[in-house]
């Protein structure tokens, strides 16, 4: 897989160290620019290698542009609480996009495996009770705000693992650990942003996040439903 998408892996590598090298800056000039290319390149890419076959890959997409949407909004989200609300927003709808996505895997074959959807749900359970517990007397009047972004991520989390046996592996592992990883640079996020800010915490927050979506993406790409013709890029 990655000898067929070496160039553009090392494109969005660049881009990617563009921007933790940007979370090191006290200034924000250089994020206003490279921070909105991730989800550019990635979008592109998606589209352009795949021309968006399938109901599959035209949902990623589109969860994709509200990411792009909500990495736009969220630069400014220091100027003003309404942006960090409108960027919580639009990752809420990129993830009911990738939800959706993800569910229309599962009921391919509703029968199949449901081990690793059955662990993600038991450990998203513990997970986002424990954390919105902890984080419940930080948040203020971002209580209902943050509980259902929470539900929403979960659920995202959850149905990526019920994808498992209904499509090959290579797109299930990709998204799978694409879920994970986007569990943690929201969870980095939402301490950083609501209990106490901590050295580095952009750079984590990023690193995470631009993995996931480099991940989702790449799982999306390499989709493969059993029995179905193999694609040539």
């Amino acid at each position: 897989m990655w000898k067929r998408h070496l160039g553009f892996s090392i494109s969005f590598g660049i881009i990617a160290l563009l921007n933790l090298l940007s979370e090191t800056m006290p200034q924000h000039d250089m994020r206003l620019v490279v921070k909105p290319l991730i989800c550019i390149l990635l979008f592109t890419y998606l589209a352009t290698i795949t021309r968006l076959t399938g109901t599959f890959r035209k949902l990623i997409f589109t969860g994709l542009c509200f990411s792009f949407i909500g990495d736009c909004v969220l630069i400014l989200a220091n100027k003003s609480p309404h942006f960090f609300t409108a960027g919580l927003v639009a990752f809420l709808i990129a993830h009911i996009f990738y939800s959706i996505a993800f569910y229309r895997d599962f009921k391919k074959d509703p029968m199949a495996s449901k081990k690793y959807g059955n662990a993600m749900l038991f450990i998203m359970g513990i997970f986002s009770i424990t954390y919105y517990a902890f984080l419940r007397n930080y948040l203020g009047d971002m209580r209902l705000p943050v509980l259902l972004y929470i539900f929403v991520i979960s659920m995202m989390a959850i149905l990526a693992g019920y994808r498992y046996m209904r499509i090959n592996m290579l797109s299930f592992n990709l998204i799978y650990v694409g879920a994970i990883l986007f569990v943690i640079s929201d969870a980095a996020l939402a301490y950083n942003k609501f209990v106490s800010a901590y050295p580095y915490s952009g750079v984590l927050i990023m690193g995470t996040y631009m993995v996931a979506q480099y991940l989702i993406t790449m799982g999306a790409i390499e989709r493969k439903v059993p029995g179905q013709v193999k694609t040539v890029y």
